[in-house]
């Protein structure tokens, strides 16, 4: 029986490496949470959300500064949330974010996993978040859902 080349066993895995990680099982969720702390007592809508992820508004009715975090950019997640939240295709929220970079205004934080976003928000009353529907519990309050 004879041996594949060498160039095809190699040709073939880097075209396996290439295929796109299927979303964890924290991601899978259709719907989105958008969490709070639990003491922050703040309603917002989709609008005010929107304006509050793409930083042209910056604070909580109390004055404070507001945190928005992402979850990395390759997250199935984070472009759900960017088409029904932003409304905004991923190229053209890359331009928006060049052109507010001249005036120092700089995206959203990105944390590495929903768990660290849970825990953040959990542990910072003014951070704003969104996870799996399925993955919010009782450490954050949920304020907004999306489908």
């Amino acid at each position: 029986m004879a041996r594949p080349p060498v160039r095809l066993l190699a040709l073939v895995a880097l075209l396996l490496a290439a295929l796109p990680i299927p979303a964890t099982s924290q991601e899978s969720g259709r719907g989105i949470a958008v969490i709070v702390h639990p003491q922050r007592g703040a309603q917002i809508s989709a609008d005010e959300l929107a304006q509050i992820y793409l930083r042209r508004r910056r604070h909580w009715a109390d004055g404070s500064t507001i945190v928005p975090l992402n979850l990395p950019a390759d997250s199935p997640l984070r472009h759900q949330f960017v088409r029904q939240v932003l409304r905004q295709q991923e190229a053209r929220l890359a331009d928006y974010w060049n052109r507010r970079y001249f005036d120092g205004v700089f995206p959203p934080s990105t944390l590495a996993s929903v768990p660290a976003v849970l825990r953040y928000v959990a542990s910072d009353r003014n951070a704003v978040g969104y996870v799996p529907e399925s993955a919010a519990d009782e450490s954050v309050r949920v304020i907004f859902r999306f489908e």
